[in-house]
């Protein structure tokens, strides 16, 4: 099996986690009484069970999400793709796998570490020519808010845990309304994300022409630590008719 490099997302909360529960763990042998050293165990083991769920979902889960809504949607030999905050190419590899003939794949990223570990352009292009999708992908430096390309341009717009890393607020609207701009009439747009956004994205897509097919939530393997912090998919059409779920 090829295997590829895959960076941590946001890697200083599960390190984070770790230290914290190292730190309770220590405490133990210091605290004098019974009731200080349970509970410094129990919340110490709530923070491994934290880091293990957290590195799960970053790791293999969001592969898991990907693989099944991908399963959803028909991608065509010779589509156009854009990945947004494409990261070292999980979903725009998995995507290109299925392009042939004039089909190419686009990712686009601000390389920054700080979303996911070891992020670089070359990382995510030695990626690809392990999967054997190199002459299928094109990388470019770009901001989501402000996309490098015209109107009506691509087939298939996806975007991995990307948008919510984008502050303020008005501004991940604004890398949506890019999404939708440069998305054909009838493409496809697909989005997971941390679910806190759901009923906003999935309200802005729609007054944006766009139908949602599928709006809910990515279950375990989109939990960041726990379902307090879970994960959503979102499946939509611009300007075109379908079934909602």
């Amino acid at each position: 099996m090829k295997k590829v490099t895959s960076g941590i997302d946001a890697p200083v909360i599960p390190m984070l986690y770790l230290v914290a529960a190292l730190f309770l763990f220590t405490s133990f042998f210091w605290e004098q009484h019974a009731t200080e050293r349970f509970w410094d165990i129990v919340v110490g083991l709530f923070f491994v069970a934290g880091l293990g769920i957290f590195l799960h979902t970053s790791l293999r889960g969001k592969g898991h999400i990907w693989e099944r809504l991908l399963a959803q949607t028909s991608v065509d030999p010779n589509a156009q793709v854009l990945d947004l905050g494409c990261g070292h190419g999980t979903v725009l590899g998995r995507v290109a796998q299925e392009l042939s003939g004039t089909g190419r794949a686009v990712g686009v990223d601000l390389w920054r570490s700080r979303d996911q570990s070891q992020n670089s352009k070359q990382a995510t292009m030695a990626n690809m020519a392990t999967l054997g999708v190199a002459d299928r992908v094109t990388l470019v430096t770009a901001d989501m808010v402000d996309l490098p390309y015209d109107h009506n341009r691509f087939d298939i717009v996806t975007t991995s845990f990307a948008v919510h890393n984008i502050k303020p607020k008005a501004m991940r609207y604004q890398a949506l309304e890019e999404a939708v701009r440069v998305l054909k009439p009838g493409g496809e747009l697909l989005i997971v994300d941390t679910d806190h956004h759901l009923r906003g994205y999935r309200d802005f897509l729609e007054s944006a022409g766009c139908h949602v097919l599928l709006a809910k939530s990515a279950g375990f393997d989109g939990w960041w630590t726990g379902p307090w912090q879970g994960s959503y998919v979102i499946r939509a059409v611009k300007g075109n008719k379908g079934t909602s779920k």
